[in-house]
């Protein structure tokens, strides 16, 4: 072949390909077939590996399904499951394509051919996928869901905690308490089959745990939502508040990276409060605040012990949430104070956060016996102005 007729055969190539594109936008399957028997096109051979695909193409341009029938079928695509690259770093299937189009009629025949919900060899999964091109909403997550995506793949990809709560409640409700599930209680009731009261709670306990409760906590708690945190928390074992409370307040550890025990603190005045919903005994509530004071108290003493007094303001400075409310009036820091020959101007600056609740008798002997009346007066003056 010459120079000349290859010339030719480009042109007349790209004029092909132009008159095909532009039939298949107005979905005009009957031309389409006419033009492409005329010249003896062979579609197919107007793909291009990761750089042009008709079938993508289409989506694209959300054509017909009866046009998306045509090309699959004239384009001879082993398999509907293959991927494309629509751009330098992401491949997509033609399911994935459609539901970022919000196709749902072209992505059930997608699904009808075998196309798969489920598809991992790629980057991402579908949900992941449209997350992060910010194309996921209810809609299309309950089209997910309801077409075998696998559960694991959420918790396995803590999809979770990039969720709106919209989205999070869509998931439980939709796999927690779920059609199958109610279908085996219904089988049990119908054919009147033993169940112990052990057997049953184990089931609903095991139909619960379904998602790691962490991952659904991680938002609801970062961002102190007591509607989210109440609406995760009934998902919990019902019969054993006080290792849910135990877990709910690890989480709040472990998502505070301060280590300064605010979240944790703040869900529980929360609970005392009544703001948060969440049933808690009086004697468990004041058990883990104390558990939040004496670790800070201990730090307390530490830095006196050290006369590391500048670290202490800092520390009473960033711990200040806490110790307005300290309710450990048995903790006589006073007393160590004046033991340990603090100086008065940092007992000033202590006493902007841990007011004086009680005055001890005690307290007048120690300034006198060690001449400090400077000391007894700001003692006095402290005590006097919170009353």
């Amino acid at each position: 072949m010459n120079k000349n007729n290859k010339i030719i055969n480009i042109k007349l190539f790209s004029k092909h390909k132009r008159i095909v594109i532009g039939l298949i936008k107005k979905n005009d399957i009957e031309n389409l077939t006419h033009y492409i028997i005329k010249n003896n096109i062979i579609l197919e051979n107007f793909n291009i590996k990761n750089k042009f695909d008709l079938l993508i193409y289409g989506i694209i341009l959300n054509v017909s399904i009866n046009m998306f029938n045509f090309i699959y079928n004239h384009c001879h695509y082993k398999t509907i499951n293959y991927t494309h690259l629509v751009n330098k770093n992401e491949s997509v299937t033609p399911l994935f394509l459609a539901l970022y189009y919000s196709n749902y009629d072209l992505a059930k025949s997608i699904i009808e051919k075998g196309g798969d919900i489920n598809y991992s060899k790629i980057k991402y999964n579908i949900l992941y996928f449209l997350k992060i091109y910010k194309a996921l909403d209810k809609h299309k997550l309950i089209f997910i869901l309801s077409h075998g995506f696998n559960i694991k793949f959420i918790n396995k990809n803590q999809l979770i905690y990039n969720f709106e709560f919209s989205l999070i409640k869509a998931i439980l409700e939709f796999y927690i308490f779920d059609n199958y599930f109610i279908l085996q209680l219904l089988s049990i009731n119908k054919n009147k089959t033993p169940m112990s009261k052990k057997a049953l709670y184990d089931l609903i306990q095991k139909e619960k745990g379904k998602f790691e409760i962490e991952d659904l906590y991680y938002n609801a708690l970062n961002e102190q939502n007591c509607e989210q945190i109440e609406y995760i928390y009934s998902y919990e074992d019902t019969n054993n508040h006080n290792k849910n409370i135990q877990r709910l307040l690890q989480y709040a550890d472990k998502i505070d990276a301060s280590d300064n025990n605010y979240l944790k603190y703040k869900i529980l005045s929360k609970i005392e409060k009544k703001k948060l919903n969440i049933l808690m005994e009086k004697e468990h509530l004041y058990q883990e605040f104390n558990n939040i004071y004496y670790k800070k108290l201990k730090e307390i003493k530490n830095f006196i012990k050290n006369k590391t007094f500048t670290q202490l303001m800092i520390f009473f400075e960033e711990n200040k949430f806490i110790f307005k409310d300290l309710r450990m009036v048995d903790y006589d820091f006073i007393t160590f104070s004046i033991l340990n020959n603090i100086p008065i101007k940092y007992i000033k600056e202590v006493l902007k956060y841990c007011p004086l609740y009680i005055f001890k008798k005690k307290w007048i002997k120690m300034t006198l016996s060690i001449n400090n009346q400077s000391l007894l007066r700001i003692l006095l003056k402290s005590f006097k102005d919170i009353k």
